[in-house]
């Protein structure tokens, strides 16, 4: 039985963001706000056989599973929301990311120094390998948007951050969920990252498990790392070299083309 919606998307593409604005359009009156990621929009990665808070309701996941008949919850999903990013914009996420989970890591800035610039390398050359749940994001994109079992609805990190109630009205309307304009606009309001940030800090502060605290992210914390960062944008012009543009040109050109045709680097092919 398909009986699953999933939010779908390679890590650090601002999954996290679209989780909350479902919560607070669908449950968020009646639910505590640390369950999200537990009861309401479950995280199949850290909490696979949590029940469904309410049955009765909508079944959403968090995945970053690429598709794949084989892979948890896939057989049941009815529709997908695919969260696509630049891949650039990832990889400078998921270097923050890599860099929040390794406090004895340097403070440097995060383009200073051989280590990330050896890092940008390996994520250019391998289509953005860094995370074994998900294989590289060229492949993980393509595994999403080239199937036909599924049907997808497919929204871009930066349509998303720029025009949240267009895109959640989107969203509702492909996965038949009707949702007062008032509702939606107050779940825009909640989810902000500034709203986002403030729960990160009331949870580090009491030291409590919630969306984001962790006691096995002490450590990180005491080091005033956050999960919540610097949403990065335009990081293909800003950060990267004439050469690793040119690098990820001839690795994501044809990727760019198609989702990001106003992005810099789209006209290489």
């Amino acid at each position: 039985m398909r009986d699953l919606i999933s939010l779908s998307a390679f890590p650090k593409s601002g999954v996290t963001y679209l989780g909350f604005l479902m919560f607070h359009c669908l449950f968020g009156d009646a639910a505590a706000i640390g369950d999200l990621e537990k009861k309401y929009v479950i995280d199949i990665h850290a909490w696979p056989a949590m029940p469904f808070a309410v049955p009765e309701g909508p079944r959403i996941v968090k995945s970053h599973f690429p598709f794949g008949p084989d892979r948890p919850c896939v057989g049941r999903t009815a529709k997908a929301v695919y969260l696509i990013r630049h891949p650039v914009d990832v990889m400078m996420s998921a270097w923050d990311y890599r860099r929040f989970l390794n406090p004895d890591d340097g403070e440097g800035g995060p383009a200073d120094g051989p280590a990330f610039r050896q890092f940008v390398h390996g994520w250019l050359t391998t289509g953005g390998a860094e995370f074994e749940v998900a294989g590289p994001w060229l492949q993980h994109v393509r595994s999403w948007l080239d199937q036909r079992e599924i049907p997808v609805h497919l929204v871009t990190y930066a349509d998303l951050v720029d025009h949240p109630d267009r895109e959640l009205a989107a969203i509702l309307r492909f996965l038949d969920l009707p949702v007062p304009v008032d509702r939606q606009a107050m779940a825009v309001e909640r989810s902000r990252m500034a709203a986002m940030a403030a729960l990160e800090a009331e949870e580090v502060r009491n030291r409590r498990d919630g969306v984001f605290y962790r006691p096995e992210l002490a450590r990180s914390y005491e080091g005033r790392r956050r999960f919540i960062n610097k949403g990065h944008r335009d990081c293909y012009a800003t950060l990267l070299t004439d050469e690793e543009r040119a690098l990820a040109d001839r690795t994501f050109g044809a990727e760019l083309s198609a989702y990001f045709p106003g992005s810099a680097g789209a006209s290489a092919r």
